[in-house]
């Protein structure tokens, strides 16, 4: 009986060894594939640039909420992608994100984003300027970027945006304009109505919330 014990513990020994080598070539290879990824991502921020794109009609009265695309492509054909998603309106840049892919998965991503809205080229400089001024005039209302802004932003390292001929007027009617998205929980809502109230007063803003 004891010495069945014994194998039976000792079988288990070596199962928990197994599985913790397991698990800890799993974690060498993730932060080896990240490590990899992060070296290829540096590299392809000194790309080309690619394409740039924007939503159409951005500033229009029904619009205010669209997607700045910014592309580099590497000489081995990948695709370095920083997505903005901007409010022109009110709180500058509310999402953002930057990752290397192959065309076919650019092509997609950039198919998904034209079935919400339509996109126009621009060029590099604008596209910066637009960005970083839609964020300058969020901050000027007591409001953060999204937390990958700072990273999605270096794809814009070496452009001038002084060489942009375009200029954009922010908010609405003359005033900010919250226009509460369908993922705005009522608590960010709340808030982003208390700090523009404590900023401008309750006559110095305007806001959308959708019906319930």
């Amino acid at each position: 009986m004891a010495l069945r014990h014994r194998k039976i513990q000792i079988k288990k020994a070596k199962k928990t060894t197994a599985r913790k080598k397991r698990t800890s070539t799993i974690r060498r290879e993730a932060a080896l594939s990240s490590i990899t990824n992060q070296l290829a991502t540096a590299q392809a921020l000194r790309a080309p640039f690619y394409e740039c794109w924007e939503r159409k009609s951005l500033f229009e009265p029904d619009a205010g909420i669209g997607t700045v695309v910014v592309t580099r492509k590497t000489p081995g054909n990948q695709i370095l992608m920083a997505a903005f998603l901007l409010d022109v309106f009110c709180l500058g840049v509310k999402d953002a994100h930057c990752m290397l892919m192959g065309e076919a998965e650019y092509r997609f991503r950039l198919q998904q984003l034209e079935t919400h809205q339509d996109l126009v080229k621009i060029e590099p400089a604008c596209a910066k300027k637009l960005v970083e001024e839609a964020q300058n005039y969020a901050e000027k209302l007591g409001f953060s970027p999204h937390r990958d802004y700072r990273f999605a932003r270096k794809i814009f390292k070496d452009i001038q945006k002084e060489q942009c001929p375009s200029t954009f007027a922010f908010g609405r009617d003359g005033k900010p304009m919250y226009l509460a998205g369908p993922n705005d929980s009522a608590q960010f809502s709340r808030k982003v109505i208390d700090t523009l109230t404590a900023k401008l007063g309750t006559d110095g803003f305007h806001f959308l919330m959708p019906l319930d």
